[in-house]
């Protein structure tokens, strides 16, 4: 078999992305080089990594997985997905340098892939590899991406249920099955971080669309369907936490009750509703975290307005229903008294996606 190398590196096929083989194998040598280099050369860095990381380590050492701990105690904060992750390269390698950053790099890599899917597909092949390279050159999606915090999964969950959405809502006959993996997996997204449902909240533009087109029978034709997709989602959510509570209910141990109620309820509704630090001003996403952490989407945004404007006029679902759902998430959590940059990374998929159309 010949292999045409003219072809695989003619890069005037970068400024077209017309050839879907071309883009899939070229944005994975792009994707993987920018965050996989350096895995395997530094130590954990505080303030999380090396708490995730001793985590992991003692899951391994102790082959007690189901409940966090550090130092020998319950760890409460967060879920154990992201360290069973970490823990599970760390046996399968055996180096903490080198499994403490993969499941982050892996989640991005996957992120990626979706955005350039979901480009090909409603719009070209051309918009696709536009909005996964956009993706990729945007400062706060790929400094996650090399670093150990739960938020590049987080996002990475977040973002198959956007996928998925998307793939039922803008088909013109729906794909149910789309539907239910996007409530699965964001049933596996609340495991990970609490807010993991955040995908959900695009079914409010689709709802107000179907409404002033006066389409809303499909809505109301198929609610056993819909509510079924929550169902997928609580699935998802049980297969955490019917065995952690069962565990808790058995042990008669008051730290394990304490760590049931801390992670189920202080650490998701009164962390949201009543925090207890990191408190910022309600515009504090879009005066400190996007006009940097952006870069370089939001040096675009002022010339995108016009565009976004008349998709909107033209009751473009593609653009309609990501843009409202990213406005959707600014809201969400600028409403929340407790701010952090990084609560805001799930947005940036669909917003590289909704971007990139207009590239040209």
């Amino acid at each position: 078999m010949s292999i045409n190398i003219a072809y695989w590196f003619n890069f005037n096929r970068f400024k077209s992305g017309s050839d879907h083989q071309f883009n899939l194998i070229w944005l994975f040598v792009f994707a993987v080089t920018l965050i996989f280099m350096g895995i395997g050369l530094r130590e954990p860095w505080p303030a999380d990594e090396p708490r995730f990381a001793q985590i992991a380590k003692e899951m391994v050492e102790t082959g007690q997985w189901f409940f966090p701990m550090r130092g020998g105690e319950l760890y409460p904060d967060k879920p154990p997905v992201f360290m069973w992750s970490i823990a599970f390269f760390y046996w399968l390698f055996g180096s903490m340098k080198i499994a403490f950053l993969l499941p982050s790099a892996i989640c991005s890599i996957i992120s990626t892939f979706l955005v350039y899917d979901l480009g090909r597909r409603f719009w070209s092949p051309q918009v696709g590899w536009r909005a996964a390279s956009l993706l990729l050159l945007t400062i706060q999606f790929t400094l996650q991406a090399k670093t150990a915090q739960i938020d590049a999964m987080l996002c990475c969950w977040i973002t198959i249920g956007c996928y998925g959405l998307l793939r039922h809502l803008l088909s013109d006959n729906g794909h149910w099955p789309w539907y239910f993996i996007a409530c699965f997996f964001m049933g596996i997204g609340v495991i990970t971080k609490g807010v993991g449902f955040l995908p959900i909240l695009m079914l409010i533009p689709y709802v107000l669309l179907r409404k002033l087109q006066a389409k809303d029978q499909e809505i109301q034709g198929h609610w056993l369907l819909w509510g079924a997709g929550i169902v997928a989602l609580l699935t998802a959510i049980m297969l955490w936490a019917v065995p952690m509570l069962l565990i808790v209910e058995a042990s008669n141990n008051p730290l394990f009750e304490q760590y049931q109620d801390n992670i189920l309820f202080k650490q998701t509704i009164t962390r949201y509703a009543n925090p207890w630090h990191h408190f910022k001003p309600f515009w504090y996403y879009f005066v400190a975290v996007i006009p940097l952490f952006w870069l370089p989407i939001s040096l675009m945004l002022p010339a995108l307005f016009p565009y976004w404007k008349k998709a909107i006029y033209a009751a473009d679902r593609r653009l309609i229903l990501p843009l409202g759902w990213v406005v959707l998430v600014l809201i969400f959590f600028s409403i929340s008294p407790a701010k952090r940059g990084v609560y805001v990374l799930p947005a940036l998929p669909m917003l590289a996606l909704i971007t990139a159309p207009y590239l040209e």
